[in-house]
């Protein structure tokens, strides 16, 4: 004769627990609120913005060389 397997009811409580738990399991990763520095640079490597002055030589130019 085959064993009789007992089943056991769930509570209400412990589907709630089970539930938070596998949310808590499958939250991604909280991003880590410290500021993270650039790493250092060679000055060569890094491109500046230019100034409204320099931006307005570029368009002289362009209109001179037409």
């Amino acid at each position: 004769m085959p064993k009789q397997r007992q089943v056991r009811e769930v509570s209400d409580e412990e589907i709630h627990q089970l539930l938070r738990e596998v949310e808590r399991q499958s939250a991604p990763p909280v991003p880590d609120a410290r500021i993270k520095r650039p790493q250092s640079y060679s000055g060569a490597s890094i491109e500046r913005e230019l100034t409204l002055e320099e931006i307005l030589q570029k368009i002289q130019r362009g209109i001179e060389q037409q």
